[in-house]
């Protein structure tokens, strides 16, 4: 820290910490020390101290939690939306990670007042229902359900742990067009759990319809996303 540069105090120090971020001397989900701590450390102001943790989360290199502290967040997915569809894998991918899958239930249901309509079928018609945890360099993401009208049953033989997009593809159909509806919930005790997450905890809840070439819903997915490890930016 050089109190005679032209670089402000608080920038200087929000560069240091994303140093020690960036070479892995700070891991993902690491506790940073306490505003008093770091002012201390590093001879500044807790004036100082907050504005370089306030770069630091604008940035997404940390999380700031309420009554508990911040936390480094360098393993958090970015998906950008940008005039294509990507899978879950194919987001992983595009920054280098890995996606992986925990499949909870593979089930035939009936279609709900929601889905039915997201499908463009019956009410209680028949669908595939999938459920999957969906992991980012193995750390929990998102809870993804989604359901799939009869006629892509199919689906059941493959490897669910892969891409159902990709699954699609490889039969022929492709996936063109989608809508996605965002909002936010809070997580049940059952849904943090499989999260990692406290219960009651806000998360990014996304209903998503992809459709083929025609225009025919192909498949509907409700994920409940730990906003934690996620960001969504839309190119407008």
């Amino acid at each position: 820290m050089n109190k005679n540069s032209i670089v402000p105090m608080y920038q200087q120090l929000a560069d240091t910490i994303k140093e020690q971020i960036l070479n892995g001397e700070l891991q993902d989900s690491d506790k940073l020390m306490t505003e008093a701590e770091l002012g201390e450390k590093y001879h500044v102001s807790r004036i100082t101290v907050r504005k370089a943790i306030n770069i630091l989360a604008e940035d997404g290199y940390v999380m700031k939690k309420q009554g508990i502290g911040t936390f480094v967040t360098t393993n958090k997915l970015n998906r950008v939306m940008k005039n294509k569809i990507l899978s879950f894998t194919e987001m992983c991918e595009a920054e280098g990670k890995k996606a992986s899958s925990e499949i909870l239930t593979v089930e035939w249901a009936k279609a709900s007042t929601k889905v039915a309509r997201q499908l463009k079928i019956q009410k209680d018609e028949k669908v595939l229902r999938v459920v999957r945890l969906r992991k980012n360099d193995g750390k929990v993401v998102m809870l993804e359900e989604t359901c799939l009208p009869e006629k892509y049953g199919y689906i059941t033989e493959e490897n669910l742990n892969d891409s159902i997009y990709a699954i699609l593809r490889a039969h022929g159909t492709e996936i063109v067009h989608a809508t996605k509806e965002v909002g936010i919930c809070y997580a049940t005790e059952h849904e943090a759990e499989l999260l990692e997450v406290a219960a009651k905890q806000p998360l990014l809840l996304h209903y998503d319809v992809v459709m083929d070439e025609k225009g025919e819903a192909v498949l509907s997915s409700k994920l409940l996303i730990n906003a934690e490890r996620y960001t969504l930016t839309i190119i407008m």
